[in-house]
């Protein structure tokens, strides 16, 4: 073949593919697709050979082509074709067949997808529902139990509800029958009673003779008592006598010797050391210190009870001086003496200890003084309102310790004293804080005591 002949053949197969035929598209069904797709491999393979050849065999591959066309499915060849350009168009359609067939099956396929992905979805939620239906037949199950179990109890009440009602019904008819029984029984007794009234009247009017009669007897026997009680303050006097409360009864008594006299104060009886002589007399001795022969330095229940000798050094007690002062207003007398014989004294117009308490001795006897007079100066009021501290039972208000162990005493301490008439007897010489002391008395502050006593009676 000359090469005008193949350029000119050449050029009529780039206008044949430049401008290829138009025909209508053809639905492909998937068993179409089937069938085809073989033959177009064969197809592929081909045009493969063709395009390899076609530089040296143009007449070969033509035939070939035409051979190739006759496979394809509903095409026609022409059996007179002897170029390129009539076998083309059978090419392109079946290509474009197959374009479309392959559009249309992944169109397919995505909606395969799509509608796989959407039964999934499905599947899981109708798994959620599933599970979620079971969960509520779970709870609707345990709400019938509950709700057999309510009923039951339900049941169970109403049945003594009924058992209730049915004995309340029979109290009631009880009840009932025994009204009717002692309605009749008061019928019956109505003319008892009438009869008994009858004679009540009879008897009064008995009584009441016999009574004015007894009023007449009254008057006689009441102005007899009269005419006896003559003299109350004498009457008074003797039975003051009889069970004195204090030193101030038995002097009233008639009693002015000063010495140890029983007393009787509340329910309780002691003796008591009275001092008949000093400021009206009638006093009732509570502590004295005179020449330090009695140890001061004791416990709580020492200073509780009293020890020492009445007529001598003693201290009379807690307890029996609450009972003393709990029931009357009292005044204290406190008589000095220091160790250059000059004597002082301070009194104090109230006084009193666990005044207004039930119980005294929980509560720490605590002091109460007020109403100072005198030439000692006044060194107690600062303790009042304050408990009573022992080396053994601190109720003082010092942070730092016992004030009864600080200063070898037994006081109404506070923080700690400006008095401390209980401390270590020392006559004379030089005292300090843990002396029997009261401030400010003499010629220093700590002035030594040779003598010291206090004393109570009633407020005149």
């Amino acid at each position: 073949m000359s090469n005008d002949k193949w350029f000119e053949m050449n050029q009529s197969t780039q206008k044949l593919i430049g401008e290829p035929p138009k025909r209508k598209f053809v639905q492909i069904r998937w068993s179409s697709i089937l069938a085809v797709v073989p033959t177009l491999l064969l197809v592929v393979l081909f045009i493969q050979n063709i395009v390899f050849f076609h530089l040296n065999r143009p007449q070969d591959i033509v035939k070939e082509l035409g051979a190739l066309v006759a496979t394809l499915p509903n095409s026609t060849p022409d059996r007179n074709c002897t170029d390129l350009a009539c076998h083309w168009a059978p090419l392109q359609t079946a290509l474009a067949q197959l374009n479309a067939s392959h559009a249309a099956i992944s169109n397919d396929l995505e909606k395969s997808q799509t509608a796989f992905a959407r039964l999934k979805a499905g599947q899981e939620a109708g798994q959620t529902a599933l599970e979620e239906l079971k969960a509520g037949q779970e709870a609707g199950q345990t709400a019938l139990a509950e709700l057999k179990a309510g009923h039951g109890a339900i049941s169970s009440d109403l049945e003594k509800s009924q058992t209730a009602l049915a004995e309340l019904k029979a109290s009631h008819n009880a009840g009932q029958s025994l009204l009717a029984k002692v309605w009749q029984e008061i019928s019956t007794d109505k003319g008892l009673l009438s009869q008994t009234l009858k004679d009540l009247k009879t008897d009064y009017k008995s009584m009441s003779r016999a009574l004015s009669q007894e009023n007449k007897d009254f008057s006689l026997a009441l102005s007899s008592l009269r005419q006896k009680v003559v003299d109350q303050p004498t009457l008074n006097r003797e039975l003051h006598g009889l069970m004195p409360r204090d030193c101030s009864d038995i002097m009233a008594a008639g009693k002015s010797q000063s010495g140890v006299y029983t007393i009787f104060s509340g329910s309780n009886s002691f003796e008591a050391y009275c001092n008949m002589w000093q400021g009206g007399g009638g006093w009732t001795v509570i502590q004295r210190r005179k020449d330090g022969t009695v140890d001061f330095s004791r416990g709580w229940n020492d200073y509780r009870k009293g020890f020492g000798r009445l007529a001598g050094e003693h201290w009379l007690g807690l307890q029996n001086i609450h009972a003393l002062t709990a029931s009357s207003d009292y005044q204290l007398r406190i008589d000095f003496t220091t160790f250059d014989g000059v004597k002082y004294y301070a009194l104090y117009n109230d006084f009193a200890v666990g005044w207004n308490l039930m119980d005294p001795d929980k509560d720490g006897y605590p002091l109460y003084v007020s109403g100072y007079s005198g030439n000692a100066g006044d060194s107690f009021t600062q303790h009042s309102g304050e408990k009573f501290t022992t080396n053994d039972r601190d109720q003082d208000k010092w942070d730092n310790g016992n004030c009864a162990t600080r200063w070898d005493g037994a006081w109404w301490y506070e923080y700690c004293h400006w008095s401390n008439l209980n401390g270590l007897y020392k006559a004379t010489g030089t005292c300090n804080g843990h002396n029997a002391i009261w401030n400010d008395l003499g010629p220093s502050k700590h002035t030594c005591l040779r003598f010291v006593e206090m004393k109570i009676r009633p407020r005149k």
